[in-house]
């Protein structure tokens, strides 16, 4: 049973039939009991008429006995069996002097009703249990030579409602009939709404099993059928498209990896084949070509080193090494290393900070990324250009900026920038030493402290990069960094 109701279509029927049946119930429930009331007032009126018809007749004369003639006596056994009751006629002496069923005659009658009656007040009541119906109405008789009139005898008749209760059985029938008739058309118009509705699902599920068998020419998607449908297309187009995208950018990075890996080992090739083709080689030339060959495994190191960088960045177990830091002392620090490059480039270094900040980094992996950022606006500068560092904080956050008036980046390349091995300038970036991997790793390092680096740059007029990060390191449930 669990397991039926896992499917969308069986809650479907499930609901339109409950939310069907219930006023159905309420219906059924309602009309029942308005049918049997309107039957037993109706009756009850009917016969509290027969009842008063009965009392003024017997009233005529001064005493009942008087009235009970032979022939009205076979009036009132005709009206019992036509109620399927019985008629009592009880004088003041509370004795019984007319019994159509002829079982109590000449014994008393005592009881509240019968009290009251002689009082007065007139007495019905429909038993539901017994289904008897009872009236008690007092019998008003002239006083001679008087205009008043006094109680002279009580009259009670009692009724079956077997014959209500037959006619009332009769409709229950027909209104279960309808009833039923009902159920069936809901049933079948549940199950077609069911399958109207579910349409669309199965449409989607087709493309879905597909999509997952490698029909990938087109993501799966039903348009403008129901706004929640249309919204996990949405949600499943966005989730397909990025792990598309991640799926490219993977095949981009290995095929990136592998091309600048080989460059550096072609260029050692060439220079060994060359130096052992060659005959009397002078010193000078074997200097230049060991030399070049240096260089070459060293920028293969700077790549291998900065792939594995990237491979561990966003791994668990590259944890960072959280302390308390003295944040401009950091920035003066990182910026003498960097001064030598700058002055043989005729670069300016400028220094500025608006006020003491502290904060909770891992010092060496923010001079790795901070570093990052001055060199390469040292690199890409020109000649009497310079590099401003800009060091600020709020209650919050500190902001380092990295402003440079050099060469600048093209607006169509800034969005691509922090992708791993973009080069906006190949060819310069190789005579630099650039892999392509600084900004991506830049970027991870910084993601790894919480923060956040923007670029904004115009061609030829300079770059601005403004890296934003937590004062206060906020570590995982563990307590891990």
């Amino acid at each position: 049973m669990k397991r039926l109701f896992k499917s969308l279509r069986s809650r479907i029927i499930f609901f339109l039939i409950v939310f069907s049946i219930v006023p159905c119930i309420v219906l059924h429930t309602g009309l029942v009991a308005t049918f049997e009331s309107h039957l037993v007032n109706q009756r009850l009126i009917e016969i509290n008429q027969r009842c008063h018809v009965v009392a003024q007749e017997l009233g005529k004369n001064e005493k009942v006995s008087d009235s009970l003639t032979t022939s009205y006596a076979s009036v009132l056994n005709w009206y019992s069996e036509a109620y399927g009751g019985r008629i009592l006629i009880i004088d003041q002496n509370y004795k019984v002097v007319l019994d159509t069923f002829n079982v109590d005659l000449g014994r008393e009658c005592i009881s509240d009703a019968v009290f009251k009656a002689f009082e007065g007040q007139e007495y019905q009541n429909y038993d539901r249990t017994t289904e008897y119906l009872e009236f008690v109405v007092p019998v008003r008789s002239q006083i001679p030579a008087s205009s008043e009139q006094r109680i002279s005898a009580v009259l009670i008749l009692s009724s079956t409602t077997d014959w209500i209760m037959e006619s009332f059985r009769g409709t229950q029938r027909i209104i279960l009939l309808l009833e039923l008739v009902i159920l069936g058309i809901i049933l079948f118009f549940a199950l077609y709404v069911s399958y109207m509705l579910m349409q669309p699902v199965n449409a989607f599920r087709e493309q879905l099993s597909d999509f997952g068998e490698g029909h990938r020419d087109s993501v799966p998607a039903v348009e403008g059928v129901y706004s929640e449908l249309n919204s996990i297309t949405d949600s499943l187009r966005m989730t397909i498209q990025r792990y598309q995208d991640i799926d490219r950018s993977q095949e981009e990075f290995v095929s990136n990896a592998s091309h600048e890996l080989r460059t550096p080992m072609t260029s050692i090739r060439v220079l060994s084949d060359s130096l052992i083709g060659q005959e009397n080689i002078p010193e000078e030339t074997y200097q230049e070509f060991l030399k070049d060959i240096s260089v070459e495994i060293d920028r293969e190191a700077r790549i291998i080193e900065d792939l594995l960088q990237m491979t561990k960045m966003g791994k668990a177990s590259d944890t960072l090494n959280i302390q308390m830091t003295d944040m401009n002392e950091f920035v003066i620090d990182l910026l003498k290393s960097i001064r030598p490059i700058a002055a043989s480039q005729n670069v300016e270094l400028i220094y500025e900070s608006f006020r003491q900040v502290n904060a909770e980094v891992d010092s060496t992996k923010l001079n790795q990324a901070f570093s990052n950022l001055v060199e390469n606006a040292v690199k890409y500068n020109k000649d009497g250009g310079y590099v401003k560092v800009s060091l600020d904080a709020d209650h919050e956050y500190f902001y380092l900026m990295v402003a440079d008036n050099g060469i600048g980046i093209p607006e169509e390349a800034l969005p691509h920038i922090f992708d791993r091995f973009y080069r906006v300038d190949k060819a310069r970036s190789r005579d630099t030493g650039g892999t392509g991997l600084g900004l991506s790793i830049t970027r991870g390092l910084i993601q790894q402290h919480h923060g956040i680096i923007k670029v904004e740059s115009e061609v030829n007029k300079g770059t601005t990069f403004t890296v934003r990060v937590p004062l206060k390191y906020e570590r995982n449930e563990e307590g891990s960094v």
